[in-house]
């Protein structure tokens, strides 16, 4: 085989089949497939790891083939995971609609505005509110509360809830935490 031909196969294989699945997922078995197939199709095609009684809502998108989920997480409608770079979001933890949750930027000060990738990761107990902006190189803490609409650009402690713009420390969450999140609504809908 020439080497013409086997940089065209590795093409074809790391980069357009990839391609492929995570455009299927997100235009197909994100928006009208039943949490079992949802579920199927991200783990076999797109690698995402989904842990036991996690749900992944209709209408989200993902990217990229390092993205870890715990246990009883819920990652409601029209979330952004962003997986190019490993993210990893841990047990019982809510991400509310609308999240971003972003692993790779720009570096606006270099002339070549080179991809800057920095992971992010979510502890057990966390939760995202609505309209909330993850930056890369975040680590949201256990327990951690991130209000709805903020932008967190640095790490949030364990059990820490944070609101704004830069998001900033407005509080403390209690330590007693045994929930165990499961939410599975019927249809694209918050019927369960």
């Amino acid at each position: 085989m020439s080497g013409w031909l086997r940089r065209k196969a590795r093409a074809v294989r790391t980069r357009l089949l990839p391609a492929v699945a995570f455009y299927l997922g997100n235009h197909l078995f994100m928006n009208w497939t039943p949490y079992g197939v949802r579920h199927w199709f991200l783990r076999r095609f797109c690698h995402v790891a989904i842990g036991r009684d996690t749900s992944i809502a209709m209408g989200c998108f993902v990217t990229g083939r390092f993205i870890r989920i715990g246990d009883n997480s819920v990652i409601n409608r029209f979330t952004y995971l962003d997986g190019r770079v490993p993210l990893t979001i841990g047990n019982n933890v809510n991400v509310s609609h609308y999240a971003l949750i972003q692993t790779l930027t720009h570096d606006p000060q270099n002339p070549d505005f080179v991809c800057v990738e920095k992971p992010v990761t979510i502890g057990d107990h966390a939760w995202i509110g609505a309209r909330a902006l993850i930056c890369p190189g975040v680590r949201i803490g256990e327990g951690a509360v991130v209000g709805a609409g903020a932008v967190v650009t640095r790490d949030v402690p364990d059990y820490a809830m944070v609101a704004g713009n830069p998001a900033r420390v407005v509080g403390e969450r209690s330590r007693d935490l045994r929930y165990r999140t499961r939410y599975f609504p019927f249809f694209d809908t918050d019927i369960q």
